[in-house]
């Protein structure tokens, strides 16, 4: 069975920027997310990430009880990013996200957390696309203001100049 990995809202906002959305969906991943993020994604058509096959997981009540007291505690997560992390601490699914303060929590609770550079590695090593795109991409995403580490967005986008 593929693994199963839970993205936040900023993985699909960078990925669609970068106009890598299919090749996201080639990884032999499964790719879930909240109706919260759902929500959140306004100029998306969910419709066509779920066709993709993403997975949407609603929050029971219990669920949205928690999601008050954990998005207190990680004030500056959107709603969305905090029903992410709710969800891979209690499936045990790595987290995918872009939220630096989120990354922090769910390392430090023991959750596996990626996020938009380590997917482009993954594309890169399943030969779904090559180094120029790698870094056209990395380009585009940093352009639309993606929150991602300096130091390792040079360190790539020197590798991957082609």
């Amino acid at each position: 069975m593929s693994p199963v990995y839970i993205s936040d809202t900023n993985i699909w906002i960078d990925f669609r920027n970068a106009g890598l959305l299919d090749s996201l969906f080639s990884l032999p991943f499964h790719f879930c997310s909240t109706d919260f993020v759902i929500a959140e994604l306004e100029d998306f058509n969910p419709g066509e990430l779920i066709a993709k096959g993403l997975i949407v997981m609603p929050m029971n009540e219990r669920q949205i009880r928690e999601l008050g007291h954990l998005t207190l505690e990680h004030n500056n997560s959107s709603l969305a990013d905090v029903s992410c992390y709710l969800l891979a601490r209690e499936c045990g699914h790595p987290l995918l996200t872009g939220d630096g303060r989120l990354r922090k929590q769910a390392s430090k609770d023991g959750l596996r957390v990626h996020g938009a550079l380590w997917l482009l590695d993954q594309l890169l090593v399943a030969g779904i696309i090559k180094n120029l795109r790698a870094h056209e991409a990395l380009s585009f995403m940093l352009k639309a203001n993606a929150r991602l580490p300096k130091n390792e967005c040079e360190a790539r986008l020197a590798a991957w100049q082609g």
